[in-house]
């Protein structure tokens, strides 16, 4: 009987892991427009307001690579300065064809208004 116990906490555990990411294969990652993106943030160690965000693979959809741009920089500025206000040096609003794309990568860099 307490074999059972045992194995079924197992499996309990074992599933409630993979509800917790909602089966994405890539972790706790969001989906932005329904794909899953490898993003990157670089703060300048100079100025901690200042950063980049690289966004690979942006061709999937432009949209999400938006966002997930977008999602890293307000939580970058919220847990440095406590707020999400932020500046861009190119908006990610901007048409596709001036979104600054490197190497299939969309490259964004601001700052944190205000500091």
């Amino acid at each position: 009987m307490t074999r059972t116990l045992i194995l079924a906490l197992v499996a309990m555990t074992a599933l409630s892991a993979c509800a917790k990411n909602g089966g994405n294969p890539f972790g706790n990652r969001e989906a932005y427009d329904g794909h899953f993106f490898r993003v990157k943030l670089d703060r300048n160690r100079d100025d901690r307001a200042a950063f980049g965000v690289t966004v690979n693979d942006a061709g999937r959809s432009l949209i999400g690579a938006r966002e997930a741009a977008r999602q890293k920089a307000n939580e970058y500025c919220i847990r440095q300065f406590g707020r999400s206000d932020l500046t861009w040096v190119v908006s990610p609003d901007v048409e596709d064809a001036q979104l600054p794309i490197v190497n299939g990568a969309l490259v964004m860099r601001g700052d944190c208004a205000g500091w």
